[in-house]
């Protein structure tokens, strides 16, 4: 058999064999889990962290970097890894550098959010807030708020460092152990001490909690390369298909392994339930039986490589408080055992780790402990009847129930469909979405007609499996579409521009035409219509080096024009400092068009940071920039281009706030031609601090704005992304989505401007579960939900929902 085994009483552990496998799958109906195991990790830090350097770190952020993003890319890919996100704190700047690239590695979109505790979060499209949780609320009120947002977003939310945020040896959980729907939980983290942290996961599955281990090499040193490099440790994820989407998924799933490096000692499980031969499920998976007595043929099935002369450690829940269900010692490089298994409770679930001595496996790590950690997977999760539901110290509110007479355009339960935006048109909404099924995202289209049914769903993006971030406008019979999409290219992140057009309402489009040619990413379009007759498009791009806004009126100018980058200074600094670049981003662009044909282009801008792109604020007169975490100070900016002119003007500032970041804007103009725009906004903080919305209003074309003014304002409330339009009545009405409600959930506000009175008060529009993302055209409103899932955990139901205010 080989090696040396060991089982606890009752149970005998066998070596499979190729032959084994090959018997077993014969004349099953199941197929066992179809992917590849792809090395990655998912911590690592830059000098967009304040202390993502040696030099930075231990000098209280006053020395300069040596870490910049392409090296820390690049030592990623010399240690031979798959994938890599760079978490760095609290900011999304790093994905904005020019050196966020690379042939080799598919990158992931990371943060390490939140300020206590730490979360990283991968996949989300920009920074996600943390906010301050109102008086007399539990302490995790913000984290569980920061969780949904994350989802909203298809985004992964992982636990980091658990030992420093959640949970104590002596102590055991604290109120952020209660947060629901975590993903991943970081068991490893070679900055901490593992083994308090697989104590800590051992904690929560047993309370219900499904979630996947990741390992975490939080790298910040290059002086510790080789050591302690992005994958040291490794987090293994089985994913079904090699792109961003095929990753994000198998760690949404737990479909994860931890080893030290790509080349250590990587042991996996899997689990044959109903005993036919078939290893139905691998690490992470659920799995739902009728009656806990299991068939006595029930297999696990651990597989260890590298790992000859090493111990390896079943265990069944409750964990390593009970002893392992089995151990061995390969003496092999590729070992496999099957364990027979029983189920002992209700909810049950199996997992293995590879121990051996020698250095610590982490900082905080008992150096006495004669068998480090060297390898470790996720668990198989079985329960009786029903999967398990969380049972937290502390529980939610009960959600709100009310009907808000929203109905469900786009999106089928357990799939993702967001980021929708509308227009309106003879009580005809068009709808358009970004679609994940199957691990691939597609761009839909959708027409609703007033009191009737929707028609079928249209794919637009033709099959690319990269299609994302849709805008729509609707001119009469004239529908136009446009996206960002790689084509299914994810190595580099290079992706372009397409438009589709329809001449028949929306009944069939035009093929796409591809308005970029970037060797940069060109990202987040909208688009709008003008003089009834040409599509007007504007998008972001990084071709040049620093992230720019352009714009196009189709059939009228034959190339973009930059709108952004007059004004600006880039700079590519000096080799003995990684934040000395400048590359100010002009990012988010918006576009409105007037009743006379004249159009104003607005976005968010850091060009007026001392330092842009390096996490700071702007300081007093006088003194030094700061090194903190806080964050830009992104402000409002706009363009304007006159009717039936080509020129577009230099951009003017709009909020003009040196102590606040303004982001994402969003503009419309009203009957009389005046423009107004809307932002969020937050004070100068890392974390602890509430996003807001303010506005000004334009009477001269966009040449120059009033004062900004607070709007729905609630100082315990989170509330982001406004999106405007003008309705029947010619007034600009405003949608975001906010925290005031009392169930926690985010949902769905309104507030109109009369231009005589001003904003009104806030009106809520969604009520059931969260409501995310909101748009506006035409009457309509469209809204992400999560109303279709049934689980707070492991259902990642997210669709688009209609209504009219």
């Amino acid at each position: 058999m080989g090696g040396t085994v060991a089982a606890a009483a009752g149970l005998s552990v066998e070596q499979a064999t190729a032959a084994d496998a090959a018997v077993a799958a014969e004349g099953s109906k199941k197929q066992a889990p179809r992917g590849e195991w792809l090395a990655g990790d998912t911590h690592a830090h830059d000098d967009h962290s304040s202390d993502g350097s040696l030099p930075r770190q231990t000098s209280k952020q006053t020395l300069p970097g040596n870490l910049p993003v392409g090296d820390q890319i690049g030592e990623a890919e010399r240690v031979g890894l798959d994938f890599l996100p760079l978490t760095d704190h609290r900011t999304y700047d790093q994905h904005w550098d020019p050196q966020w690239r690379s042939s080799k590695l598919i990158l992931i979109p990371g943060e390490e959010a939140n300020g206590s505790p730490h979360a990283t979060v991968l996949g989300a499209v920009d920074t996600v807030v943390d906010g301050a949780n109102p008086p007399g609320s539990p302490g995790f009120r913000h984290v569980q708020q920061s969780i949904w947002d994350a989802h909203a977003q298809d985004a992964s939310w992982g636990t980091a460092h658990p030992d420093d945020g959640e949970y104590t040896p002596a102590a055991g959980p604290n109120d952020n152990a209660s947060a629901q729907g975590v993903n991943t939980v970081e068991v490893w983290n070679v900055a901490s001490d593992p083994d308090a942290e697989i104590d800590y996961a051992e904690n929560r599955w047993n309370k219900g909690f499904r979630f996947g281990a990741v390992g975490a090499s939080d790298c910040h040193f290059r002086e510790v390369w080789g050591k302690a490099s992005p994958g040291q440790p490794t987090t293994w994820v089985f994913a079904a298909e090699r792109s961003v989407r095929g990753i994000l998924d198998a760690i949404r799933a737990g479909r994860t392994a931890v080893s030290a490096s790509p080349q250590g000692a990587l042991v996996t499980i899997e689990a044959d339930v109903d005993g036919d031969g078939v290893f139905e499920a691998i690490g992470g998976d659920e799995v739902i039986v009728r009656d806990r007595r299991l068939s006595k043929k029930a297999r696990l099935r651990v597989r260890v490589r590298g790992g000859a002369g090493a111990r390896v450690l079943v265990y069944a829940s409750p964990g390593r408080s009970a002893g392992p269900l089995a151990t061995f010692t390969p003496n092999s490089a590729d070992q496999t055992y099957v364990v027979p298994f029983t189920l002992g409770d209700v909810h049950n679930w199996f997992r293995a780790e590879v121990r051996a001595p020698g250095d610590p496996s982490g900082v905080d790590a008992d150096p006495n402990l004669p068998d480090q950690l060297r390898a470790a997977t996720s668990p198989v999760f079985v329960s009786v009847d029903a999967p398990a539901a969380p049972a937290p110290e502390i529980p939610l509110p009960a959600a709100d129930r009310r009907d808000d007479r929203a109905s469900l355009v786009i999106g089928e339960t357990g799939e993702f469909a967001g980021f929708a935006d509308v227009a309106g048109n003879d009580g005809v909404a068009h709808v358009v979405a970004e679609v994940h099924r199957n691990h691939r995202t597609s761009v839909v289209y959708r027409m609703v007609k007033r009191h009737g049914h929707p028609a079928h769903e249209v794919e637009l993006s033709a099959g690319s499996p990269t299609a994302s971030s849709p805008k729509i406008a609707v001119s009469g019979d004239d529908v136009w579409v446009v996206w960002q999409d790689s084509r299914g290219q994810e190595k580099p992140h290079r992706s372009q521009i397409f438009l589709r057009h329809s001449k028949n309402g929306g009944h069939s489009f035009e093929p796409a035409v591809r308005l970029t040619d970037t060797q940069g990413r060109a990202i987040h379009p909208d688009v709008s219509v003008v003089d009834g007759s040409h599509a007007v498009v504007v998008w972001a791009d990084n071709d040049g080096g620093a992230f720019d806004v352009y714009a196009q009126v189709i059939g009228v100018d034959h190339a973009p024009v930059n709108l952004s980058a007059a004004g600006k200074t880039v700079t590519p600094g000096i080799a003995t400092d990684s934040r000395s670049p400048r590359y100010p981003a002009s990012l988010f662009p918006a576009i409105a068009v007037g009743k006379d044909g004249g159009t104003v282009v607005t976005w968010q801008d850091n060009r007026f940071d001392p330092d842009p792109l390096w996490t700071g604020h702007t300081p007093p007169a006088g003194s030094p920039a700061s090194g903190n975490t806080d964050p830009d100070n992104w402000q409002i900016v706009a363009s304007t281009r006159p009717a039936r002119q080509k020129s577009w003007s230099a951009p003017v500032q709009v909020s003009a706030a040196t102590d606040a970041a303004d982001r994402h804007p969003s503009i419309a103009a009203d009957r009389d031609g005046a423009f107004v725009v809307m932002w969020e906004t937050k004070r100068l903080a890392s974390s602890g601090a509430n996003l807001s919305l303010r506005a000004a209003r334009s009477t001269d074309g966009g040449h120059t704005w009033s004062a900004s003014e607070p709007v729905a304002l609630d100082p315990d409330a989170m509330s982001q992304r406004p999106r405007l339009s003008r309705d029947a009545d010619g007034s600009v009405r405003a949608v975001w989505y906010d925290t005031r409600s009392t169930d926690w959930r985010w949902k769905v506000f309104t507030a109109k401007l009369d231009r005589t009175t001003g904003w009104t008060g806030p009106v809520q529009l969604s009520t059931r579960g969260n409501g995310t993302f909101p748009s506006v055209g035409g009457g309509f409103v469209v809204f992400t939900g999560d109303r279709g899932a049934t689980r707070t955990q492991r259902d990642g139901t997210q669709q688009i929902f209609l209504l009219e205010p």
